[in-house]
């Protein structure tokens, strides 16, 4: 593993934090709000019409979701 983020889409994103057993709680424009219920956590998930999004909001939203580096590191 070299430590770099991966390059992913919020759909690929979201399939991800589902995954973890979050869930969609609302939607703002294009930011979406994901929530787990028994670890009391949240995060907010922009969609940028099917890009990637950018390496240090992946990493940011994967820090607070408190998903395991194995999972979106290369």
């Amino acid at each position: 593993m070299s430590g770099r983020v991966r390059r992913m889409s919020a759909a690929q994103v979201e399939a991800l934090l589902k995954r973890y057993g979050f869930e969609l709680i609302s939607q703002r424009g294009r930011h979406r709000k994901w929530r787990h219920a028994v670890r009391r956590l949240q995060v907010i998930v922009p969609e940028h019409r099917g890009r990637q999004l950018p390496l240090g909001t992946l990493h940011n939203i994967f820090l607070h979701a408190e998903i395991p580096t194995s999972e979106w590191m290369k």
